[in-house]
């Protein structure tokens, strides 16, 4: 009797400790959670010493070459120090810092390769996905940045500790998405700021775009005045916006990025082959880590798909389809169309993709256009449509 009060006794003590502390999570598990699929899925787990391997292989010419590059690099705090560093011989498997920008566009898969990314180990997470410093706290058109501001970029956004700790075998990158956007100043500037670094544009159907666009911005209450004045219809709106070279034309401001970077800086991907379920996707993963030097097939060859707003709630949840008539939206596609050729002649021209990859882009948009016409649309010019997005 006086073993089982005892007992007793113990469980309820246990009951009443406090539980026992969340394990604290290091500032890349906080980003990698935002990175999940679904939200009880493990933290995906990233080996930040693999990298180092590399050092291992050095001679000791090698060594001395990683150690001095390191320390220029590492004593930078500014533009023009970087500038001056970033010349120096760097030893085998070193990147220069930072290494490459996800410029955007938003809405564009933008997350999923920045979630695919900073699992690699060769590529060094920085403390903010989207910044945004360049364009938003350095003054157009000069890209001019306050000394404070460019310390805290170099320092603290980039994560300059934590890639010199691994002597620059981490490749360091901004992943803010409206700097595609900003090209009629910003290509030049950045080019002329960082001459080595490596620039990735994503595009998606242009519809599905301005679409998601939208829906972002309503999600955080940002409203937009024709979204109001139209009472709440999209076409409108959608409309005005493919119509605009400042808004969701992508032609008009590839143009700047390829004017001022060579093709083996500048790299396109299409969002409807980087998400797809086939063997595209792979074969895309590859290609954009084959041109930012890494190892091709880490950390996998498939993309964690995330951000998804419009698959989320029920079937009637605002954007999981847009109502329009069929002739609003074969409007659209003929200004989309016209969005889509603008880019594929400027691939053409700048010899930026074979004819067939050309072809490729053309065909996935104008599929996701024909599906939605042919399996969301009532038939007749006032027939109704429930337009999905890519």
């Amino acid at each position: 009797m006086q073993r089982d009060i005892a007992s007793f006794g113990r469980g309820l003590y246990t009951r009443l400790l406090p539980p026992p502390p969340e394990p604290e999570l290091t500032p890349l598990q906080q980003q990698l959670m935002g990175c999940r699929t679904f939200k009880n899925e493990e933290i995906p787990f990233v080996d930040e010493t693999a990298s180092l391997k590399v050092l291992d292989t050095y001679t000791s010419q090698q060594r001395q070459t990683a150690e001095r590059f390191t320390a220029a690099v590492a004593a930078c705090s500014n533009f023009t120090c970087l500038q001056r560093a970033n010349k120096l011989p760097r030893a085998p498997g070193q990147f220069r810092f930072p290494h490459f920008f996800i410029l955007g566009f938003p809405k564009c898969a933008t997350t999923s390769l920045y979630c695919h990314l900073i699992q690699h180990p060769q590529v060094q997470y920085p403390r903010h996905k989207e910044p945004h410093t360049l364009n938003m706290q350095c003054s157009a058109p000069k890209m001019e940045c306050s000394p404070e501001v460019q310390r805290e970029y170099v320092t603290e956004t980039l994560n300059m500790g934590e890639a010199a700790a691994s002597m620059f075998t981490r490749a360091a990158f901004d992943g803010s998405t409206h700097y595609a956007a900003e090209g009629h100043y910003m290509a030049e500037r950045l080019k002329a700021t960082f001459p080595w670094a490596k620039v990735v544009i994503s595009m998606r159907d242009p519809i599905s775009q301005a679409l998601a666009m939208h829906l972002h911005n309503l999600s955080h209450n940002r409203t937009d005045v024709c979204w109001e004045e139209s009472g709440k219809r999209i076409y409108p709106c959608i409309a005005q916006d493919l119509e605009d070279a400042a808004r969701a034309r992508y032609g008009p401001r590839v143009a700047k990025w390829m004017q001022h970077f060579s093709a083996d800086q500048l790299m396109l991907v299409q969002y409807e082959s980087v998400i797809s379920k086939g063997p595209s996707m792979a074969e895309d993963l590859q290609e954009l880590k084959g041109f930012l030097g890494f190892e091709l097939h880490l950390p996998s060859d498939s993309l964690p798909l995330t951000n998804w707003k419009h698959n989320r709630g029920g079937p009637d949840a605002l954007g999981r389809y847009w109502n329009m008539t069929r002739s609003e939206y074969e409007h659209l596609v003929d200004l989309a169309r016209r969005n889509a050729q603008e880019v594929i002649k400027l691939m053409e021209t700048n010899g930026r993709a074979e004819k067939q990859q050309r072809a490729n882009w053309l065909r996935n948009w104008e599929d996701v256009w024909k599906m939605n016409l042919e399996d969301n649309c009532e038939a007749g010019p006032d027939g109704n449509c429930k337009i999905v997005v890519s």
